[in-house]
């Protein structure tokens, strides 16, 4: 089989032209069992053939990723961050399964009382822009909740991002995406989504110390526009 993409947990082969084989370290039942709801519902997710363990056979996606298509300049910052919002606003209308949890990381994710379905780990990378447009992909974090966390945990995922080793016309499309994720979210909300990433045992320090800092900035000039305001 020859191997397309691999991570921490998980690697992707592709066993024709139709189909590839994610083989996970972990049970995937549970996400299993979300993309088909999702499927059903009409949520561009791959379609999930066959699954049991760790092992998924699913719709193979030709194209590329947000992230690839954003480095390379075939698409800009605020086209990145509208697909990114749209494709959020669209899965955020779809009304949470009672069997998926509303706590994660130890962290409760109803904010409000709401149970929308949150996928938690939502980036350029984890959109792939196949023939039939954008599909999103890697949803073995997701859990129901209040939409403004799932857009904070993207807001502190983009604030993670060393854009420096990236490019200096990164860190200026990176500003702009930061400011198009995270406007409108609350003090509250932006914390609870640094919590859940903090929570995860993945992260570097420096990835950490970056996305700290951005909030400190942000919480820091929420608090000169409220000076100013009065």
């Amino acid at each position: 089989m020859e191997l397309l993409a691999s991570g921490r947990a998980s690697a992707v082969y592709a066993l024709d032209a139709r189909t590839v084989l994610r083989r996970s370290s972990f049970d995937t039942e549970g996400e299993v069992r979300l993309m088909r709801y999702l499927h059903v519902r009409g949520y561009p997710v791959p379609e999930v053939y066959e699954a049991e363990g760790g092992d998924m056979v699913m719709e193979r996606l030709h194209g590329e990723t947000l992230f690839s298509a954003l480095v390379a300049g075939r698409l800009g910052p605020e086209d990145c961050a509208e697909t990114m919002l749209g494709l959020l606003a669209d899965l955020h209308c779809i009304e949470a399964p009672e069997w998926l949890a509303a706590t994660a990381r130890g962290i409760d994710l109803t904010g409000g009382g709401e149970r929308a379905v949150l996928h938690l780990d939502f980036h350029p990378e984890n959109v792939l822009v196949a023939e039939d447009g954008p599909k999103v992909i890697d949803w073995t974090n997701a859990a129901a909740g209040d939409p403004d966390i799932d857009r904070s945990v993207s807001w502190t995922i983009f604030a993670e991002v060393d854009s420096a080793a990236i490019g200096p016309a990164f860190a200026i499309g990176l500003d702009l995406m930061l400011d198009r994720i995270g406007a409108g979210l609350s003090a509250a909300v932006h914390r609870a989504g640094m919590r859940f990433r903090e929570a995860d045992p993945g992260l570097t320090k420096a990835e950490l110390d970056r996305a700290r800092a951005r909030l400190e900035a942000v919480e820091h000039d929420a608090a000169m526009r409220a000076i100013v305001a009065e």
